[in-house]
């Protein structure tokens, strides 16, 4: 059933290449708050439950995921949509889940691509804009408004986040609006 609305049951969150030479190539003025973002919905999801998955593009030169995002068991990958790599569609059908949060880098390339490719296999990707980067703004955004006019929803990582919280006044609600001010 898909629906517009995200699930704790049927969600699991992706980061796509938040690489250690990646991040820094970032737009400036996004860069650090776009990975506040990402480090938010990390710390919501291993609350909640929910599974997490990484890839890392060609590691070797990139670096590994960035400290503060670490996940056990990155996936590497070469191609730029995380699907077209062997194994990763395994990765993805072994979690039972057919939502994914999708934060990383870069939007217009890695990102997009991905975020393509899980359309076409009937999964439904909310891209967290402000927690998806493009060195340059412009990328950024035709990196978004692509996936959004193939069917991704766009959300932000604080509507994300209150829409899988589902209420306040709860712990975890105000260990987000900490997080997320």
């Amino acid at each position: 059933m898909r629906t517009g609305s995200l699930s704790v049951e049927r969600a699991a969150l992706l980061i796509i290449d938040w690489q250690e030479r990646l991040h820094p190539a970032m737009a400036e003025g996004a860069r650090e708050f776009g990975l506040q973002q990402a480090e938010t919905l990390l710390f919501l999801a291993r609350e909640l439950g929910m599974p997490v998955v990484a890839t890392e593009q060609y590691p070797r030169g990139l670096g590994h995921t960035v400290a503060s995002l670490q996940v056990a068991e990155p996936f590497e990958k070469t191609h730029f949509s995380a699907l077209a790599e062997p194994g990763f569609e395994a990765i993805l059908s072994g979690l039972g889940r057919d939502q994914l949060i999708v934060v990383g880098m870069e939007a217009h390339i890695c990102v997009a691509q991905t975020v393509r490719d899980l359309l076409a296999t009937g999964r439904q990707p909310f891209v967290v804009a402000d927690a998806c980067l493009s060195r340059r703004e412009l990328d950024w955004r035709m990196g978004l408004e692509r996936m959004t006019a193939l069917g991704a929803s766009l959300v932000t990582a604080e509507a994300a986040a209150f829409e899988l919280l589902g209420r306040a006044g709860t712990p975890l609600f105000k260990a987000i609006s900490q997080r997320i001010k």
